[in-house]
């Protein structure tokens, strides 16, 4: 049995990779999943993603995404930051409820790979709750016998049993392991099973299956999703539960129609800095301002009572309903070299926008600081510009994503004047 073929990349960062032929019609395959414009492989083998950070396994070849942290990778110990900042975004956002992600020396185990990482946390925590108390509750049963149990199902008695006087349909309460939840808990390990490199992961799932040995294992489908109720009895398992669904809902095609080869787990780099970055300054801000996240909604023109071009700005910093402040993420290289700016004219035309439209006059855009650009100061240039009588500020910012989150906030607060703007 050949072993899954671990393929690590940074988004928009080309690089060159050995492939055999299988591994080209599998990331071939992904153009599927992620768009045609955001990956590029070139015949000699380099291979470029946009956009996008997780991972993606189809049949044996699995391609790691990392967000890229370095204008020039240099060595490998850089997958390990990168892969060392991308958890922190995950857990201090709680993107995709992605939460409870281990300490740095755990995270080492996993050698960078997010899909073993999150295999990892979900088995442990559903080891936990069965060491605790093995979820079990109620079922019915529909069985045909020669005593009266529970209810008689006369509609199938008589459907069935019509020249068998002595048997009856019952229907009656069971109480067991054999409960929907536990029968997706028990499908979403044995599909697992057969995904996971990690022996250890390995391990733990099997371990698992001896919880749930008197369990049988359903066909998943959005219903199924559906049909699970929580209550105090059960609660503690919506965590692993939660976890069941991302690995199900990140399936492509998805589990229940029986093709198990293609699994993916793909985040938006630029949504998730943006949400990362809304989480810091609200979570630390002075609570006399108001911090939200893509809003208001409003529209920059207007004809017939129609509204056209719809402005949703990422970050926006009020007090006493008036905005003060409008704050945009962007996750891509502010420097095309060391020095030099690498400034997008649309990025400064849409800020413009957001200035007329919220009569706002103090904007930001934020980037990444990138581990090369250490000599680069916090604010790196604060751009000027008329509109009839008032002046739009626009101010340039790389955030250091490797600073805790309370530390980043202090910096965001210093270099954006918040206290003067706000208060």
């Amino acid at each position: 049995m050949n072993e899954t073929r671990v393929i690590r990349i940074f988004e928009d960062n080309q690089r060159k990779v050995d492939l055999t032929e299988q591994n080209i019609k599998d990331i071939l395959r992904i153009k599927d999943i992620v768009g045609e414009n955001n990956i590029i492989l070139q015949a000699d083998g380099k291979l470029l993603i946009r956009h996008y950070v997780g991972f993606i396994q189809i049949n044996k070849t699995r391609l790691l995404i990392y967000p890229k942290i370095s204008q020039n990778i240099c060595d490998e110990n850089e997958f390990e930051k990168s892969f060392t900042v991308l958890m922190k975004l995950l857990s201090y956002s709680g993107f995709e409820n992605v939460k409870n992600i281990p300490n740095p020396q755990t995270i080492d185990k996993y050698k960078g790979d997010l899909l073993e990482l999150f295999i990892g946390l979900f088995i442990d925590e559903l080891l936990l709750q069965f060491k605790r108390d093995i979820n079990r509750g109620y079922h019915q049963q529909l069985e045909n016998e020669t005593f009266i149990k529970g209810k008689v199902d006369f509609v199938e008695t008589i459907k069935k049993n019509s020249f068998k006087k002595h048997l009856h349909y019952i229907r009656y309460d069971k109480f067991s392991e054999d409960i929907l939840l536990n029968k997706v808990f028990k499908s979403v390990i044995q599909n697992l099973i057969k995904r996971t490199n990690s022996n250890q992961n390995k391990i733990k799932l099997k371990q698992s299956l001896l919880w749930l040995e008197d369990v049988e294992e359903i066909a998943l489908g959005i219903d199924v999703w559906k049909n699970v109720k929580f209550n105090r009895h059960n609660f503690k398992y919506s965590t692993a539960f939660n976890m069941s669904k991302l690995f199900y809902y990140n399936s492509s095609p998805n589990l229940n129609i029986g093709d198990e080869c293609s699994f993916s787990f793909l985040i938006p780099v630029n949504q998730l800095f943006e949400l990362y970055l809304f989480k810091v300054i609200n979570e630390n801000r002075n609570r006399a301002i108001d911090v939200k996240y893509q809003s208001p909604v409003k529209y920059l023109a207007k004809s017939e009572n129609k509204n056209f071009l719809m402005l949703k700005p990422d970050i926006t910093i009020a007090n006493s309903g008036q905005i003060k402040y409008i704050l945009d993420a962007k996750y891509k290289q502010i420097f095309k070299d060391s020095k030099e700016l690498s400034l997008s004219q649309s990025d400064i035309y849409q800020m413009i926008a957001y200035s007329i439209r919220y009569e706002c006059d103090s904007i930001a855009l934020i980037y990444p600081k990138l581990l090369k650009n250490e000599d680069c100061n916090l604010l790196i240039q604060e751009l000027k510009f008329k509109n009839y009588d008032k002046e739009i500020n626009i101010k340039l910012i790389q955030a250091d994503l490797e600073l805790e989150p309370s530390n980043l906030w202090e910096e965001l607060s210093n270099v954006l004047d918040l206290d003067a703007k706000t208060l």
